[in-house]
C-alpha cells in the first residue's frame, strides 16, 4: 500500500506547483474563447492535471538508484499478449467453488497488478467523456496512447536517465489500461450526473464573458507587459552586443516611451487592441464614437502609467533629497513625501475597491470617457 500512497503523496507536493504553472495557459485559453474563467471549470481542469499527476507517479516511483538499476539482469519486455492472465491462472489460489478462497486471491500480486492496470486510466475515461465530450473511439485511442507513454517512459529507463528500464515493459498493460479508459468511458454518468455539464459550463461562461471583468482586464495587463519585458530584454541584448552601451530599458523616460507607443499609439492604430487585449478578446471603445482617440487614449494612460509611475520616480528623487544633511531641506522633502505615498494610496485603494465591489469603471476611465468591450461572440 505504500508504494501507492507515495506517489500520491509527492503529487500533492508538486501540484500546487505545477497548477501555479498551468493556471497562466488555463486562463488564457479559457478567457480568450469565452470570456471568462468560471470555479467549476477550474475544479474539472485541476482535478484533471492532478489525477494525470499522480498516475505518472504510480508508473514511474519509487526511483531506485542508478547503481541498483545498472546491476539489474532481470528482462526488459513482456511482448507475450495475455501474459498476465495465464501467470494469474497459474499462480492464484482462487477456486470458483470455495468463496474463502475469493479474498485471499485478491491479495495476490498476479490479480492486483493487472486489476491496478485496469483502475489507472478508469478516471481518464470519466475525464474524456465528461469534459472533453470524447466519443468511444476516441476515448480508446487516448487511453492507448496515454498507456504506450507510460510505458515507452518505462522502457527508456526514465527519458535513459537510467542506463536501463528498472520496470518492465509489457504488452498486456496497454491492454488493461484500455480496457480502463473503456470501463471508465462507460461508467462516467455513474459519477458525474450530478455535476453540470459541459455545455451548461460554456453557457454560464460565454453568458459570464460578455461583460469584462476586471481580472479579465488584469491577464491582459500581465500580457502586454510579459511581452514589453521580452521586448526590453531583446533590446538590451541587442544594444549590448552590437554597440556596447549600457542597458537603457531601466530609466524612466523608456518606460515613458514604451507607454506613449504601445499604450497610445498601437491602440489608436488598431482601434482599442493591443498585444494581451486581443488575446484575451477585449478592446477599447470611447463613448460615443465609433474610432477611438488618441486624446482620450492620451488621458486614459496618462493617468495610469505617468501620473502613478512619475509619482513613484519622484518618491525616489525625493528619498535621495531626504539623506542630505540640510534639515529644511529633509523636512521639506518628507512632507512632499508623504503627499506622494497617500496620492499613491488613493490610487491603489481606488483599484482594489473597484475589485471588491466589482465596479468595472476605474478612475481614469471616467476622465477619458473610455471603457472596456468584449469582443467575442457566442457560438
Amino acid at each position: 500500500m505504500a508504494s501507492y500512497i507515495e506517489p500520491i503523496r509527492f503529487a500533492l507536493i508538486v501540484f500546487p506547483f505545477l497548477a501555479l504553472a498551468i493556471s497562466s495557459i488555463f486562463f488564457i485559453y479559457e478567457y480568450r474563447k469565452y470570456g471568462t474563467f468560471i470555479i467549476a471549470r477550474a475544479v474539472v481542469l485541476y482535478s484533471f492535471v492532478f489525477y494525470l499527476l499522480c498516475a505518472y507517479f504510480l508508473v514511474i516511483l519509487p526511483l531506485p538508484s542508478k547503481e541498483a538499476v545498472a546491476q539489474m539482469t532481470g528482462p526488459k519486455m513482456e511482448l507475450r499478449l495475455f501474459a498476465s492472465w495465464y501467470h494469474f491462472r497459474e499462480n492464484t489460489v482462487l477456486v470458483l467453488s470455495e468463496p474463502s478462497t475469493y479474498l485471499p486471491a485478491m491479495k495476490q500480486s498476479v490479480f492486483l497488478e493487472p486489476a491496478f492496470n485496469v483502475l489507472l486510466l478508469v478516471p481518464f475515461g470519466i475525464y474524456l467523456r465528461y469534459y472533453f465530450r470524447f466519443s468511444f473511439l476516441k476515448t480508446l485511442i487516448a487511453s492507448f496512447f496515454l498507456s504506450l507513454f507510460f510505458e515507452l517512459t518505462q522502457l527508456s529507463g526514465l527519458y535513459f536517465i537510467y542506463p536501463r528500464p528498472y520496470r518492465l515493459f509489457d504488452v498486456n498493460d496497454l491492454l488493461t489500461n484500455t480496457l480502463g479508459g473503456a470501463i471508465g468511458f462507460i461508467c462516467s454518468p455513474i459519477f458525474t450526473f450530478m455535476l453540470p455539464t459541459r455545455a451548461r459550463m460554456d453557457e454560464l461562461s460565454y453568458e459570464k464573458g460578455r461583460t469584462v471583468s476586471l481580472t479579465r482586464r488584469l491577464v491582459a495587463y500581465l500580457i502586454d507587459w510579459a511581452f514589453l519585458s521580452v521586448v526590453n530584454l531583446a533590446v538590451g541584448i541587442f544594444l549590448r552586443v552590437t554597440f556596447d552601451f549600457q542597458d537603457i530599458t531601466a530609466h524612466i523616460w523608456w518606460m515613458m516611451l514604451e507607454v506613449m507607443v504601445y499604450f497610445m499609439i498601437v491602440p489608436y492604430l488598431t482601434n482599442g487592441r493591443t498585444l494581451g487585449k486581443k488575446v484575451v478578446r477585449i478592446r477599447l471603445v470611447e463613448d460615443d464614437r465609433e474610432k477611438i482617440s488618441l486624446k482620450a487614449l492620451i488621458i486614459r494612460y496618462g493617468y495610469l502609467y505617468f501620473l502613478f509611475y512619475g509619482l513613484s520616480w519622484f518618491g525616489q528623487i525625493l528619498q535621495q533629497v531626504m539623506n542630505q544633511h540640510n534639515t529644511v531641506l529633509q523636512m521639506s522633502a518628507l512632507f512632499i513625501y508623504l503627499g506622494v505615498l497617500l496620492a499613491q494610496g488613493v490610487f491603489v485603494l481606488n483599484i482594489l475597491l473597484s475589485f471588491i465591489r466589482k465596479r468595472r469603471i476605474l478612475f481614469y476611465e471616467k476622465a477619458s470617457h473610455t471603457h472596456t468591450i468584449s469582443t467575442i461572440e457566442q457560438k
